[in-house]
Protein backbone atom coordinates (compact mmCIF):
# COMPACT_ATOMS: atom_id res chain seq x y z
CA UNK A 1 0.00 0.00 0.00
CA UNK A 2 2.54 2.27 0.80
CA UNK A 3 5.05 1.62 -1.88
CA UNK A 4 1.43 2.21 -4.25
CA UNK A 5 1.05 5.24 -3.68
CA UNK A 6 4.06 7.34 -4.78
CA UNK A 7 3.76 11.38 -3.36
CA UNK A 8 3.19 14.01 -5.59
CA UNK A 9 4.10 16.70 -3.64
CA UNK A 10 5.59 16.17 -0.13
CA UNK A 11 4.33 18.35 2.66
CA UNK A 12 7.47 18.18 5.04
CA UNK A 13 9.49 19.55 1.68
CA UNK A 14 6.92 22.20 1.28
CA UNK A 15 6.59 23.16 4.87
CA UNK A 16 10.75 23.29 5.92
CA UNK A 17 11.22 25.07 2.70
CA UNK A 18 8.62 28.01 3.01
CA UNK A 19 9.57 27.80 7.12
CA UNK A 20 13.49 28.05 6.15
CA UNK A 21 12.83 31.08 4.09
CA UNK A 22 11.13 33.19 6.47
CA UNK A 23 13.22 31.67 9.25
CA UNK A 24 16.14 33.16 6.96
CA UNK A 25 14.49 36.56 7.13
CA UNK A 26 14.07 36.29 10.59
CA UNK A 27 17.83 35.61 11.36
CA UNK A 28 19.02 38.45 8.84
CA UNK A 29 16.50 40.96 10.25
CA UNK A 30 19.24 42.43 13.05
CA UNK A 31 22.16 41.47 10.65
CA UNK A 32 20.42 44.01 7.65
CA UNK A 33 20.13 46.94 9.56
CA UNK A 34 24.02 46.49 10.96
CA UNK A 35 25.26 45.71 7.26
CA UNK A 36 23.81 48.47 6.12
CA UNK A 37 25.02 50.99 8.72
CA UNK A 38 28.44 49.87 7.99
CA UNK A 39 28.04 50.25 3.84
CA UNK A 40 26.73 53.80 4.47
CA UNK A 41 28.91 54.37 6.82
CA UNK A 42 31.98 53.58 5.02
CA UNK A 43 30.83 55.12 1.79
CA UNK A 44 29.86 58.07 3.48
CA UNK A 45 31.57 58.98 7.10
CA UNK A 46 34.84 57.42 6.16
CA UNK A 47 36.48 53.85 7.55
CA UNK A 48 36.82 54.77 10.93
CA UNK A 49 33.33 55.28 11.74
CA UNK A 50 32.50 51.75 9.57
CA UNK A 51 35.25 50.25 11.52
CA UNK A 52 33.64 51.58 14.67
CA UNK A 53 30.26 49.87 13.87
CA UNK A 54 32.02 46.59 12.42
CA UNK A 55 33.81 46.83 16.05
CA UNK A 56 30.38 46.96 18.19
CA UNK A 57 29.68 43.74 16.49
CA UNK A 58 30.35 41.41 19.22
CA UNK A 59 27.81 43.41 21.47
CA UNK A 60 24.84 43.08 18.48
CA UNK A 61 25.69 39.41 18.70
CA UNK A 62 25.72 39.27 22.90
CA UNK A 63 22.44 40.86 22.28
CA UNK A 64 20.82 38.48 20.16
CA UNK A 65 23.10 35.29 22.31
CA UNK A 66 20.85 36.66 25.07
CA UNK A 67 17.71 36.81 23.87
CA UNK A 68 18.42 33.39 22.07
CA UNK A 69 18.86 31.42 25.44
CA UNK A 70 15.12 32.57 25.85
CA UNK A 71 13.85 32.38 22.03
CA UNK A 72 15.17 28.64 21.44
CA UNK A 73 13.92 27.42 24.68
CA UNK A 74 10.58 28.56 24.08
CA UNK A 75 10.49 27.34 20.89
CA UNK A 76 11.88 23.88 21.48
CA UNK A 77 9.02 23.63 24.34
CA UNK A 78 6.44 24.81 22.41
CA UNK A 79 6.81 22.73 19.51
CA UNK A 80 7.35 19.57 21.33
CA UNK A 81 3.61 20.65 22.99
CA UNK A 82 1.94 21.58 20.09
CA UNK A 83 2.86 18.32 18.89
CA UNK A 84 0.98 16.39 21.52
CA UNK A 85 -1.86 18.74 21.05
CA UNK A 86 -1.59 20.96 24.58
CA UNK A 87 -2.28 24.16 23.27
CA UNK A 88 -2.74 25.59 26.83
CA UNK A 89 0.59 25.05 27.69
CA UNK A 90 2.43 26.07 24.99
CA UNK A 91 0.62 29.71 25.18
CA UNK A 92 2.16 29.68 28.63
CA UNK A 93 5.83 29.10 27.78
CA UNK A 94 5.02 31.18 25.10
CA UNK A 95 3.72 34.04 27.18
CA UNK A 96 6.47 33.83 30.22
CA UNK A 97 9.26 33.93 27.42
CA UNK A 98 7.86 37.08 26.25
CA UNK A 99 7.59 38.90 29.78
CA UNK A 100 11.08 37.45 30.42
CA UNK A 101 12.70 38.50 27.29
CA UNK A 102 11.36 42.04 27.75
CA UNK A 103 13.10 42.10 31.25
CA UNK A 104 16.12 41.26 30.52
CA UNK A 105 16.01 43.44 27.44
CA UNK A 106 15.91 46.57 29.78
CA UNK A 107 18.18 45.48 31.87
CA UNK A 108 20.69 45.21 29.02
CA UNK A 109 19.49 48.78 27.74
CA UNK A 110 20.08 50.37 30.95
CA UNK A 111 23.64 48.35 31.49
CA UNK A 112 24.20 50.26 27.88
CA UNK A 113 23.34 53.61 29.16
CA UNK A 114 25.53 53.22 32.07
CA UNK A 115 28.78 51.01 31.25
CA UNK A 116 29.42 52.52 27.52
CA UNK A 117 32.81 52.43 28.53
CA UNK A 118 33.22 48.58 30.00
CA UNK A 119 31.37 47.53 27.03
CA UNK A 120 34.27 48.66 24.39
CA UNK A 121 37.14 47.61 26.77
CA UNK A 122 34.98 43.75 26.17
CA UNK A 123 35.64 44.68 21.98
CA UNK A 124 39.03 45.41 22.63
CA UNK A 125 38.68 49.36 22.03
CA UNK A 126 40.37 51.62 24.65
CA UNK A 127 40.32 55.47 24.44
CA UNK A 128 44.18 55.65 24.51
CA UNK A 129 44.80 53.38 21.39
CA UNK A 130 42.20 53.87 19.18
CA UNK A 131 41.76 57.74 19.73
CA UNK A 132 40.52 58.14 16.57
CA UNK A 133 37.72 55.23 16.31
CA UNK A 134 36.34 55.51 20.40
CA UNK A 135 34.52 58.75 19.62
CA UNK A 136 32.44 56.79 16.70
CA UNK A 137 31.63 53.75 18.48
CA UNK A 138 30.39 56.12 21.70
CA UNK A 139 27.92 58.02 19.02
CA UNK A 140 27.17 54.97 17.42
CA UNK A 141 26.06 52.72 20.74
CA UNK A 142 24.24 56.14 21.90
CA UNK A 143 21.36 56.02 19.07
CA UNK A 144 21.63 51.91 18.62
CA UNK A 145 21.06 51.20 22.25
CA UNK A 146 17.45 52.32 21.97
CA UNK A 147 16.07 49.84 20.01
CA UNK A 148 17.69 46.99 22.13
CA UNK A 149 14.51 45.96 23.20
CA UNK A 150 12.94 45.27 19.94
CA UNK A 151 16.00 43.76 18.51
CA UNK A 152 15.79 41.06 21.61
CA UNK A 153 11.71 40.70 21.16
CA UNK A 154 12.21 40.36 17.24
CA UNK A 155 14.37 37.37 17.85
CA UNK A 156 11.48 35.51 20.08
CA UNK A 157 8.06 36.77 18.29
CA UNK A 158 9.95 36.15 14.43
CA UNK A 159 10.15 32.42 15.01
CA UNK A 160 6.86 32.54 16.66
CA UNK A 161 5.18 34.24 13.90
CA UNK A 162 6.72 32.07 11.44
CA UNK A 163 5.82 28.79 12.81
CA UNK A 164 2.15 30.14 13.62
CA UNK A 165 1.46 30.24 10.06
CA UNK A 166 2.37 34.24 9.53
CA UNK A 167 5.59 33.84 7.04
CA UNK A 168 4.50 36.63 4.52
CA UNK A 169 3.86 38.81 7.48
CA UNK A 170 7.38 38.19 8.55
CA UNK A 171 8.77 38.96 4.99
CA UNK A 172 7.22 41.65 5.06
CA UNK A 173 8.34 43.46 8.33
CA UNK A 174 12.00 42.04 7.18
CA UNK A 175 11.40 44.32 3.84
CA UNK A 176 10.24 47.42 6.18
CA UNK A 177 13.36 46.98 8.04
CA UNK A 178 15.57 46.84 4.80
CA UNK A 179 14.03 49.85 3.31
CA UNK A 180 13.65 52.22 7.01
CA UNK A 181 17.11 51.65 7.71
CA UNK A 182 18.31 52.67 4.01
CA UNK A 183 16.38 55.52 3.72
CA UNK A 184 17.30 56.59 7.34
CA UNK A 185 21.03 56.21 6.57
CA UNK A 186 20.79 58.06 3.33
CA UNK A 187 18.85 60.56 5.09
CA UNK A 188 21.52 61.13 7.65
CA UNK A 189 24.59 60.84 5.57
CA UNK A 190 23.36 63.23 3.51
CA UNK A 191 20.72 65.84 4.57
CA UNK A 192 20.55 65.48 8.73
CA UNK A 193 24.27 64.63 8.99
CA UNK A 194 24.43 63.49 12.65
CA UNK A 195 27.05 61.19 11.67
CA UNK A 196 27.27 58.10 13.79
CA UNK A 197 24.92 58.98 16.21
CA UNK A 198 22.05 59.29 13.29
CA UNK A 199 23.09 55.90 12.09
CA UNK A 200 22.99 54.33 15.09
CA UNK A 201 19.43 55.58 16.01
CA UNK A 202 17.77 55.31 12.42
CA UNK A 203 18.76 51.64 13.39
CA UNK A 204 16.82 51.77 16.20
CA UNK A 205 13.62 53.07 14.52
CA UNK A 206 13.98 50.35 11.86
CA UNK A 207 13.72 47.59 14.54
CA UNK A 208 10.70 49.56 16.14
CA UNK A 209 9.14 49.44 13.31
CA UNK A 210 9.56 45.68 12.23
CA UNK A 211 7.94 44.77 16.08
CA UNK A 212 4.88 47.16 15.36
CA UNK A 213 4.40 44.92 12.06
CA UNK A 214 5.68 41.25 14.00
CA UNK A 215 3.53 42.34 16.98
CA UNK A 216 0.26 42.76 15.23
CA UNK A 217 0.02 38.79 14.12
CA UNK A 218 -0.88 38.00 17.83
CA UNK A 219 -3.59 40.64 17.78
CA UNK A 220 -5.60 38.93 14.90
CA UNK A 221 -7.46 36.10 17.19
CA UNK A 222 -6.50 33.84 14.44
CA UNK A 223 -2.70 32.52 15.17
CA UNK A 224 -2.30 29.19 17.40
CA UNK A 225 -0.30 31.12 20.05
CA UNK A 226 -1.86 33.29 22.20
CA UNK A 227 -0.58 35.88 24.68
CA UNK A 228 -1.68 36.31 28.07
CA UNK A 229 -0.71 37.63 31.52
CA UNK A 230 -3.04 35.70 32.75
CA UNK A 231 -1.11 32.07 31.63
CA UNK A 232 2.11 33.15 32.78
CA UNK A 233 3.73 30.52 34.72
CA UNK A 234 7.24 30.92 36.06
CA UNK A 235 8.00 27.02 36.65
CA UNK A 236 8.44 26.42 32.75
CA UNK A 237 11.31 28.84 32.82
CA UNK A 238 13.43 25.77 33.78
CA UNK A 239 12.39 23.24 31.62
CA UNK A 240 13.31 26.66 28.97
CA UNK A 241 16.78 27.36 30.39
CA UNK A 242 17.18 23.49 29.56
CA UNK A 243 16.29 23.62 26.53
CA UNK A 244 17.85 26.91 25.36
CA UNK A 245 21.25 26.58 27.07
CA UNK A 246 23.00 24.63 23.92
CA UNK A 247 21.92 28.09 21.96
CA UNK A 248 23.04 29.99 24.62
CA UNK A 249 26.74 28.12 24.82
CA UNK A 250 27.20 28.43 21.11
CA UNK A 251 26.56 31.97 20.81
CA UNK A 252 28.70 32.69 24.14
CA UNK A 253 31.19 30.64 22.04
CA UNK A 254 30.64 32.63 18.93
CA UNK A 255 30.78 35.98 21.09
CA UNK A 256 34.33 35.09 22.26
CA UNK A 257 35.49 33.90 19.40
CA UNK A 258 34.88 37.40 17.70
CA UNK A 259 36.14 38.98 20.66
CA UNK A 260 39.28 36.78 20.62
CA UNK A 261 40.39 36.79 16.77
CA UNK A 262 38.80 40.94 16.67
CA UNK A 263 41.93 40.97 19.28
CA UNK A 264 44.41 38.83 17.38
CA UNK A 265 43.60 41.18 14.16
CA UNK A 266 43.78 44.19 15.90
CA UNK A 267 47.36 42.84 17.07
CA UNK A 268 48.85 41.77 13.89
CA UNK A 269 47.01 44.30 11.68
CA UNK A 270 49.32 47.12 9.86
CA UNK A 271 46.74 49.07 8.76
CA UNK A 272 43.34 50.32 9.03
CA UNK A 273 42.57 48.60 5.57
CA UNK A 274 43.30 45.21 7.53
CA UNK A 275 40.79 46.13 9.88
CA UNK A 276 37.99 47.24 7.80
CA UNK A 277 38.87 44.12 5.71
CA UNK A 278 38.56 41.96 8.50
CA UNK A 279 34.89 44.06 9.22
CA UNK A 280 33.69 43.10 5.91
CA UNK A 281 33.90 39.92 6.50
CA UNK A 282 32.41 39.55 9.33
CA UNK A 283 29.37 41.77 7.85
CA UNK A 284 29.15 39.09 4.82
CA UNK A 285 29.36 36.27 7.21
CA UNK A 286 27.00 37.24 9.33
CA UNK A 287 24.51 37.89 6.46
CA UNK A 288 25.12 34.60 4.83
CA UNK A 289 25.28 32.76 8.13
CA UNK A 290 21.43 33.62 8.49
CA UNK A 291 20.83 30.97 5.74
CA UNK A 292 22.55 28.34 8.00
CA UNK A 293 20.63 29.97 10.78
CA UNK A 294 17.47 29.27 9.17
CA UNK A 295 17.94 26.39 8.41
CA UNK A 296 18.66 25.52 11.64
CA UNK A 297 15.79 27.26 13.30
CA UNK A 298 13.33 25.68 11.11
CA UNK A 299 15.01 22.21 11.90
CA UNK A 300 15.02 22.79 15.49
CA UNK A 301 11.08 23.62 15.46
CA UNK A 302 9.95 21.14 13.22
CA UNK A 303 12.37 18.53 15.16
CA UNK A 304 10.52 19.64 18.14
CA UNK A 305 6.98 18.61 16.72
CA UNK A 306 7.71 15.41 14.97
CA UNK A 307 9.77 14.45 17.96
CA UNK A 308 7.29 15.24 20.36
CA UNK A 309 4.71 13.34 18.19
CA UNK A 310 7.25 10.32 18.67
CA UNK A 311 6.81 10.38 15.02
CA UNK A 312 10.57 8.02 13.30
CA UNK A 313 9.64 8.16 9.88
CA UNK A 314 7.94 11.90 9.64
CA UNK A 315 11.25 13.04 11.76
CA UNK A 316 13.86 11.07 9.26
CA UNK A 317 11.92 12.93 6.03
CA UNK A 318 12.57 16.09 7.75
CA UNK A 319 16.36 15.39 8.48
CA UNK A 320 17.05 14.62 4.81
CA UNK A 321 14.55 17.44 3.34
CA UNK A 322 16.77 19.40 5.47
CA UNK A 323 20.05 18.44 4.72
CA UNK A 324 19.00 18.96 1.18
CA UNK A 325 17.85 22.43 1.19
CA UNK A 326 20.37 23.70 3.71
CA UNK A 327 23.91 22.41 0.97
CA UNK A 328 21.15 23.90 -1.98
CA UNK A 329 21.12 27.16 -0.68
CA UNK A 330 24.42 27.80 1.18
CA UNK A 331 25.70 26.23 -1.93
CA UNK A 332 24.28 28.75 -4.38
CA UNK A 333 25.17 31.67 -1.84
CA UNK A 334 28.67 31.03 -1.46
CA UNK A 335 29.02 30.57 -5.37
CA UNK A 336 27.42 33.95 -5.81
CA UNK A 337 29.57 35.60 -3.23
CA UNK A 338 32.79 33.94 -4.52
CA UNK A 339 32.12 35.40 -7.84
CA UNK A 340 31.12 38.37 -6.99
CA UNK A 341 33.31 39.09 -3.87
CA UNK A 342 35.36 42.15 -5.42
CA UNK A 343 32.21 43.77 -6.56
CA UNK A 344 30.64 43.47 -3.49
CA UNK A 345 33.97 44.91 -1.41
CA UNK A 346 33.81 47.88 -4.16
CA UNK A 347 30.72 48.80 -2.11
CA UNK A 348 32.43 49.48 0.96
CA UNK A 349 35.43 51.09 -0.05
CA UNK A 350 37.54 52.43 -2.39
CA UNK A 351 41.06 52.05 -0.93
CA UNK A 352 42.58 49.07 -3.54
CA UNK A 353 44.37 47.34 -0.36
CA UNK A 354 41.23 47.29 1.39
CA UNK A 355 39.55 45.72 -1.43
CA UNK A 356 42.03 43.30 -2.39
CA UNK A 357 42.66 42.33 1.41
CA UNK A 358 38.39 41.99 1.36
CA UNK A 359 38.06 40.11 -1.40
CA UNK A 360 40.02 37.59 -0.09
CA UNK A 361 38.37 37.66 3.28
CA UNK A 362 34.65 37.34 1.18
CA UNK A 363 36.09 34.18 -0.79
CA UNK A 364 37.37 32.47 2.17
CA UNK A 365 33.98 32.80 3.95
CA UNK A 366 32.13 31.57 1.37
CA UNK A 367 33.99 28.29 0.77
CA UNK A 368 33.22 27.26 3.92
CA UNK A 369 29.24 28.36 4.19
CA UNK A 370 28.08 24.88 2.80
CA UNK A 371 29.90 22.96 5.61
CA UNK A 372 28.47 25.76 8.10
CA UNK A 373 25.24 25.10 7.62
CA UNK A 374 25.19 20.99 7.83
CA UNK A 375 27.19 21.73 10.89
CA UNK A 376 24.98 23.96 12.36
CA UNK A 377 21.66 22.43 11.25
CA UNK A 378 22.92 19.22 12.77
CA UNK A 379 23.06 20.69 16.35
CA UNK A 380 20.01 22.37 15.98
CA UNK A 381 18.44 19.38 15.33
CA UNK A 382 20.00 17.25 18.13
CA UNK A 383 19.05 20.27 20.26
CA UNK A 384 15.06 19.66 18.93
CA UNK A 385 15.51 15.87 19.92
CA UNK A 386 16.81 17.00 23.75
CA UNK A 387 20.53 15.77 23.12
CA UNK A 388 21.60 18.58 25.10
CA UNK A 389 25.18 17.00 25.62
CA UNK A 390 26.23 16.33 22.17
CA UNK A 391 25.23 20.11 20.91
CA UNK A 392 26.94 21.68 24.12
CA UNK A 393 30.13 20.11 23.08
CA UNK A 394 30.42 20.39 19.27
CA UNK A 395 29.02 23.72 19.57
CA UNK A 396 32.15 24.78 21.92
CA UNK A 397 34.03 23.09 19.51
CA UNK A 398 32.78 24.16 16.35
CA UNK A 399 32.16 28.31 17.83
CA UNK A 400 34.77 28.78 19.93
CA UNK A 401 38.03 26.53 20.34
CA UNK A 402 38.70 25.45 16.91
CA UNK A 403 38.36 28.42 15.22
CA UNK A 404 40.47 30.85 17.57
CA UNK A 405 42.91 28.28 17.97
CA UNK A 406 42.84 27.66 13.79
CA UNK A 407 42.59 31.65 13.36
CA UNK A 408 46.02 31.81 16.32
CA UNK A 409 48.24 29.29 14.31
CA UNK A 410 47.36 30.67 11.01
CA UNK A 411 47.73 34.03 11.90
CA UNK A 412 51.42 33.82 13.23
CA UNK A 413 52.76 32.11 10.48
CA UNK A 414 50.12 34.44 7.26
CA UNK A 415 49.48 38.09 9.68
CA UNK A 416 45.81 38.82 8.56
CA UNK A 417 45.58 37.01 5.65
CA UNK A 418 46.40 33.64 7.63
CA UNK A 419 43.08 34.81 10.14
CA UNK A 420 40.56 35.48 7.45
CA UNK A 421 41.41 32.11 5.76
CA UNK A 422 41.08 30.58 9.07
CA UNK A 423 37.18 30.74 8.82
CA UNK A 424 36.88 28.21 5.90
CA UNK A 425 39.92 25.56 7.19
CA UNK A 426 38.10 25.62 10.65
CA UNK A 427 35.13 24.24 9.33
CA UNK A 428 36.94 21.42 7.15
CA UNK A 429 38.64 20.53 10.09
CA UNK A 430 35.06 20.54 12.21
CA UNK A 431 33.29 18.60 9.81
CA UNK A 432 36.23 15.90 9.77
CA UNK A 433 35.80 15.97 13.52
CA UNK A 434 32.13 15.96 13.55
CA UNK A 435 32.13 12.56 11.37
CA UNK A 436 34.85 10.45 13.19
CA UNK A 437 32.53 11.85 16.50
CA UNK A 438 29.22 9.49 14.67
CA UNK A 439 31.94 6.77 13.55
CA UNK A 440 32.42 6.41 17.72
CA UNK A 441 28.72 6.63 17.99
CA UNK A 442 27.81 4.00 15.58
CA UNK A 443 30.89 2.11 15.90
CA UNK A 444 31.57 1.56 12.50
CA UNK A 445 31.13 4.25 9.33
CA UNK A 446 27.37 5.44 8.79
CA UNK A 447 25.48 3.50 6.20
CA UNK A 448 22.03 4.91 6.82
CA UNK A 449 20.54 8.55 7.48
CA UNK A 450 19.44 7.18 10.78
CA UNK A 451 23.11 6.68 12.16
CA UNK A 452 23.44 10.26 11.74
CA UNK A 453 20.13 10.75 14.06
CA UNK A 454 21.04 9.58 17.70
CA UNK A 455 17.92 8.80 17.90
CA UNK A 456 17.20 6.46 21.12
CA UNK A 457 15.85 2.52 19.70
CA UNK A 458 12.80 2.37 20.83
CA UNK A 459 11.75 6.01 19.44
CA UNK A 460 8.73 5.84 17.26
CA UNK A 461 7.81 2.78 18.70
CA UNK A 462 7.95 -0.95 16.84
CA UNK A 463 7.13 -1.01 12.94
CA UNK A 464 4.02 -2.50 13.77
CA UNK A 465 2.04 -0.22 15.95
CA UNK A 466 2.55 3.03 13.53
CA UNK A 467 1.20 3.50 9.57
CA UNK A 468 2.67 6.00 7.30
CA UNK A 469 0.52 7.03 3.86
CA UNK A 470 0.37 9.84 1.72
CA UNK A 471 -3.42 9.83 0.36
CA UNK A 472 -4.23 12.11 -2.73
CA UNK A 473 -7.56 10.92 -3.91
CA UNK A 474 -11.00 9.30 -2.04
CA UNK A 475 -9.85 6.04 -3.38
CA UNK A 476 -6.56 5.93 -1.49
CA UNK A 477 -8.73 6.97 1.36
CA UNK A 478 -11.27 4.45 1.26
CA UNK A 479 -8.44 1.70 0.87
CA UNK A 480 -7.21 2.97 4.17
CA UNK A 481 -10.26 3.16 5.90
CA UNK A 482 -10.24 -0.55 5.32
CA UNK A 483 -6.42 -0.39 6.79
CA UNK A 484 -7.25 1.96 9.62
CA UNK A 485 -10.21 -1.04 10.64
CA UNK A 486 -7.64 -3.93 9.99
CA UNK A 487 -4.58 -2.04 12.20
CA UNK A 488 -7.13 -1.09 15.12
CA UNK A 489 -8.49 -5.00 15.13
CA UNK A 490 -4.65 -6.40 14.97
CA UNK A 491 -4.04 -4.27 18.35
CA UNK A 492 -6.80 -5.30 20.40
CA UNK A 493 -9.55 -2.91 19.60
CA UNK A 494 -13.50 -4.44 19.51
CA UNK A 495 -15.33 -4.40 16.03
CA UNK A 496 -17.48 -1.08 16.69
CA UNK A 497 -14.56 1.16 17.72
CA UNK A 498 -12.39 -0.19 14.59
CA UNK A 499 -14.85 0.39 12.39
CA UNK A 500 -15.46 3.66 14.30
CA UNK A 501 -11.92 4.53 13.32
CA UNK A 502 -12.02 3.95 10.00
CA UNK A 503 -15.27 5.97 9.83
CA UNK A 504 -13.30 8.69 11.42
CA UNK A 505 -10.57 8.12 8.50
CA UNK A 506 -13.10 8.16 5.93
CA UNK A 507 -14.51 11.45 6.88
CA UNK A 508 -11.54 13.22 7.98
CA UNK A 509 -9.24 12.78 5.05
CA UNK A 510 -11.80 12.70 2.20
CA UNK A 511 -13.47 16.04 3.36
CA UNK A 512 -9.58 17.01 2.80
CA UNK A 513 -9.02 15.81 -0.26
CA UNK A 514 -12.25 16.92 -1.54
CA UNK A 515 -12.60 20.56 0.05
CA UNK A 516 -9.07 21.83 0.88
CA UNK A 517 -7.64 24.37 -0.87
CA UNK A 518 -3.82 23.71 -1.71
CA UNK A 519 -1.27 26.36 -1.09
CA UNK A 520 0.47 26.11 -4.51
CA UNK A 521 -1.13 24.29 -7.49
CA UNK A 522 -1.15 21.02 -7.66
CA UNK A 523 -3.13 17.95 -6.04
CA UNK A 524 -4.39 18.13 -2.40
CA UNK A 525 -1.85 15.90 -0.32
CA UNK A 526 -2.66 14.51 3.28
CA UNK A 527 -0.04 12.98 5.52
CA UNK A 528 -1.71 10.48 7.27
CA UNK A 529 -0.76 8.55 10.22
CA UNK A 530 -2.29 6.28 12.41
CA UNK A 531 -0.46 4.58 15.34
CA UNK A 532 -0.12 4.04 19.30
CA UNK A 533 0.14 6.32 21.59
CA UNK A 534 0.94 4.87 25.23
CA UNK A 535 -1.68 2.37 24.74
CA UNK A 536 -3.96 4.68 22.68
CA UNK A 537 -4.92 4.66 19.06
CA UNK A 538 -4.07 7.60 17.54
CA UNK A 539 -5.30 9.06 13.71
CA UNK A 540 -3.26 12.58 12.29
CA UNK A 541 -3.78 13.73 9.52
CA UNK A 542 -2.03 16.52 8.13
CA UNK A 543 -2.24 18.99 5.27
CA UNK A 544 -0.51 21.67 3.62
CA UNK A 545 -3.75 23.82 2.70
CA UNK A 546 -4.77 27.02 3.63
CA UNK A 547 -6.25 27.13 7.34
CA UNK A 548 -9.40 25.66 8.45
CA UNK A 549 -9.93 24.45 11.78
CA UNK A 550 -12.76 22.04 11.42
CA UNK A 551 -13.64 21.58 15.24
CA UNK A 552 -13.83 25.45 15.39
CA UNK A 553 -16.17 25.62 12.31
CA UNK A 554 -17.87 22.92 13.62
CA UNK A 555 -18.66 24.82 17.03
CA UNK A 556 -19.72 28.08 14.94
CA UNK A 557 -21.84 26.79 12.11
CA UNK A 558 -23.42 23.13 13.50
CA UNK A 559 -26.34 23.25 11.15
CA UNK A 560 -24.05 23.91 8.32
CA UNK A 561 -21.22 21.47 8.78
CA UNK A 562 -21.41 18.47 6.92
CA UNK A 563 -22.42 15.44 9.01
CA UNK A 564 -18.94 13.67 8.68
CA UNK A 565 -17.81 16.18 10.80
CA UNK A 566 -20.36 16.11 13.54
CA UNK A 567 -20.13 12.14 13.77
CA UNK A 568 -16.21 13.03 14.25
CA UNK A 569 -16.52 15.49 16.81
CA UNK A 570 -18.87 13.79 18.46
CA UNK A 571 -17.73 10.47 18.90
CA UNK A 572 -14.64 11.10 19.08
CA UNK A 573 -12.86 10.59 22.43
CA UNK A 574 -10.71 13.69 21.79
CA UNK A 575 -9.96 16.07 19.12
CA UNK A 576 -7.62 18.73 18.61
CA UNK A 577 -6.13 20.75 16.09
CA UNK A 578 -3.34 22.97 15.36
CA UNK A 579 -1.49 24.73 12.88
CA UNK A 580 2.24 25.26 12.48
CA UNK A 581 4.08 26.42 9.30
CA UNK A 582 0.59 26.71 7.48
CA UNK A 583 0.42 23.01 7.99
CA UNK A 584 -2.84 22.08 9.20
CA UNK A 585 -2.95 18.57 11.76
CA UNK A 586 -5.63 17.25 13.39
CA UNK A 587 -4.93 14.38 16.37
CA UNK A 588 -7.38 12.24 17.25
CA UNK A 589 -8.01 9.74 19.93
CA UNK A 590 -10.29 6.62 19.72
CA UNK A 591 -9.85 5.96 23.20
Amino acid sequence: MQEKLKPRSDIISSMFFSACIAMIFTAAAGVVAHTVDGIIASRFLGTNTYSAISLLGPFSSTLIMLAGFITTGCQVVTSRLIGTGKKEESDSVFSISVVALIGLSVLVLLASMAFPRQLFSICGISMTKHAEIYPEMLGYLHGYMFGIPALMTIQLLGPMVVMDGGQNLFSLSAVVLCISNILGDLLNVLVIKSGSFGMGMVTSISYLLQLLLVSSHFFTGNGTLRFSLRSVQVHHLAEMARAGSPSFVRKLATVLRDLLINRMNLAIALTTAAIAARGVQNDLNSLLFCISTGVGKALLTMTGIYYGANDRKGLKRLFITSLKTGIKLAGIAGLISYIFARVVAHFYMDDPEAIDLATFAIRCMALGLVLDTILIGFQNYLQGIGNHGIVNFMGFGERFFIPVLVAFVMGRFFGTKGIMASIAVSKLLLAILVFILICIHCRRFPRDTEDFMFLPKDFGGNEEDSRDVHLYSMEDVMQERDEAILFCRNHGVDEKQSELMGLFVEELAGYIIQNGKPRKPGAVCVDYRLFVNHNRICLSVRDYCHKFDPMRYIKRKWKEAPPGLQIVAGLAREVQYFNTFNSNCILVYLN
